[in-house]
């Protein structure tokens, strides 16, 4: 077994058949076919199955596809490493991370990283927990700052910290010029929330339904900007978390409630694919990270917070 043997393996089960794999690749068909067969040969069973003009993995060929994307990792991670070691300092780092945390937490510690490591190309990919697992998980990145979620094989998960999560409502609502507000007064909200199955509106549901509320909910809408302009506009109330409105100026039109005895905060967590050595520049990130996000923000009133499991 070579390398570039289970480089066109790798490619015919990403591109789902050998003439896609071949116009990748740049070979033609019946060379990437000999390949494949070559391969197969030499593990003693089928990695594919052909049906009629297409071709299936097997089970055989999963697991093979699991191993190779991790040899190809710890290659490109060792190519990284040792042009370190050669002060270098070259290679690309891929992160990915929420777009709330990019956008009201972030900006400065990878601008900082950046000037720290000139010559790393730093790729940054935002998108909701389920996508930033699933790219980890196939390669497409180094290092996801995600909400609390279930584990998955293959991924290592370090606990970042809790962000506060709270009420957001326009001045003019009538229980504006009030701090907190009790649990049953949310029943009579018209809410403007996040889009369903995402991780930030599965702990909010999850919060209504530990407070026994039925929200009523007027608008899903996909990020924090536009929902503060629907807030500002006197559509609704939110939930969001903190570090979204904690640089709205204190005259404007948005006010910040908290829910008396019951505050919620959202956990965050970094995770990267399992290997017991990272280059230094994946590293550096992942401290830097653990720095800016590390602990909890916001002020928390009762000493036992619901936290988010999502």
């Amino acid at each position: 077994m070579d390398l570039h043997q289970l480089r066109v393996f790798q490619a015919a089960v990403k591109c789902g058949g050998f003439t896609r794999a071949s116009e990748q690749l740049h070979l033609s068909q019946s060379t990437v076919s000999q390949h494949i067969k070559l391969l197969e040969e030499e593990l003693g069973c089928p990695l594919f199955l052909r049906v009629g003009k297409r071709v299936q993995v097997t089970e055989a060929g999963r697991v093979l596809l699991q191993y190779s994307e991790t040899i190809f990792r710890d290659l490109r991670n060792a190519e990284m490493a040792v042009r370190e070691m050669n002060a270098m300092q070259r290679g690309t780092v891929r992160l990915g991370v929420g777009p709330t945390t990019l956008t009201y937490r972030l900006p400065h510690v990878l601008g900082d990283y950046s000037r720290r490591f000139p010559d790393i190309e730093l790729i940054v990919l935002a998108g909701t927990t389920e996508f930033l697992l699933d790219s980890l998980q196939s390669q497409h990145l180094d290092l996801a700052v995600v909400m609390r979620t279930v584990p998955r094989p293959g991924l290592t998960v370090t606990p970042l910290g809790h962000e506060e999560m709270i009420v957001v409502v326009n001045r003019e609502h009538p229980l504006a010029r009030q701090k907190t507000v009790e649990p049953a007064d949310l029943s009579s909200f018209r809410f403007i929330l996040y889009e369903k199955h995402t991780a930030m509106q599965n702990v909010i549901d999850r919060y209504f339904e530990s407070l026994g509320v039925a929200p009523r909910i007027a608008m899903e809408v996909e990020n924090n900007e536009a929902i503060k302009s629907l807030v500002r506009a006197g559509l609704g109330a939110s939930i969001m978390p903190l570090c979204a409105v904690e640089q709205e100026p204190p005259d404007g039109l948005l006010r910040v409630l908290r829910v008396k005895g019951q505050p919620l905060t959202r956990e965050l967590q970094m995770v990267s694919a399992d290997a017991e050595i990272l280059p230094k520049a994946i590293r550096e990130l992942a401290a830097s990270l653990r720095t800016a996000l590390g602990g909890r923000r916001g002020r928390l009133a009762p000493p036992k917070p619901i936290v988010a499991n999502d």
